[in-house]
């Protein structure tokens, strides 16, 4: 019970970085985003051991965000200039453009993955979108995948290149919104990690003993 409860909430927030990383954010999301149950469940994230940081940068890049008096266009302004322009003007969201692989061989894997999952690239964006591969992990971890696929899946897919992606975010735009929820997510990332491994090492030990 208590390891369901656990998958529901790392899915929960794959799945919700996911969608506020994919495209520029509507007037009501931001809406959304400033309802009492959402900031609570963002203060939340806080508690995660190594996010708490993070997420106190990321609460303060929102509340500003959201006393801008045209928020919706200043913040799609933001994300355009950030992810919608190439580099070295802007920063990719794509896996493919960074150095441990290339955009075809990611987007192929990436389409495999999906067709598993019975999913589909998301309204025609590239597989490899960090969006897309979030939707993804939030898919896997929701299914109770077997461990090692989890952690083999956030290992060489997405934390192979997210860092690098969090520090470009950072040098554009140390306190942006989009920076900080990257942040955040690559923190979050790094700590589950370390969970999956928890995970894996104890089922080998257990394994061991048998």
């Amino acid at each position: 019970m208590q390891h369901n409860l656990i998958s529901q909430q790392r899915a929960a927030v794959y799945q919700w970085f996911s969608q506020l990383l994919f495209r520029e954010l509507s007037e009501q999301q931001l809406a959304s985003l400033e309802k009492e149950e959402n900031l609570t469940w963002i203060a939340s994230l806080a508690a995660i051991p190594g996010v708490s940081s993070d997420v106190k940068n990321f609460e303060r890049s929102l509340a500003r965000v959201l006393r801008r008096e045209s928020r919706q266009l200043e913040l799609a302004a933001d994300f355009a200039s950030l992810f919608l322009i190439a580099p070295p003007g802007g920063v990719s969201p794509y896996a493919g453009h960074y150095p441990h692989t290339t955009a075809a061989e990611e987007r192929r894997q990436m389409n495999v993955l999906l067709v598993e999952q019975g999913l589909a690239p998301r309204e025609n964006e590239p597989s490899d979108h960090i969006a897309v591969q979030l939707a993804l992990m939030a898919r896997r971890v929701a299914k109770e995948e077997e461990v090692s696929a989890q952690y083999y899946f956030l290992h060489h897919h997405i934390m192979c290149w997210a860092p690098l992606l969090r520090e470009s975010c950072l040098q554009r735009d140390a306190e942006g919104f989009y920076p900080e929820a990257v942040s955040v997510i690559v923190s979050f990332m790094r700590e589950d990690e370390q969970y999956l491994e928890s995970l894996l090492m104890d089922d080998f030990y257990l394994s061991s003993q048998r």
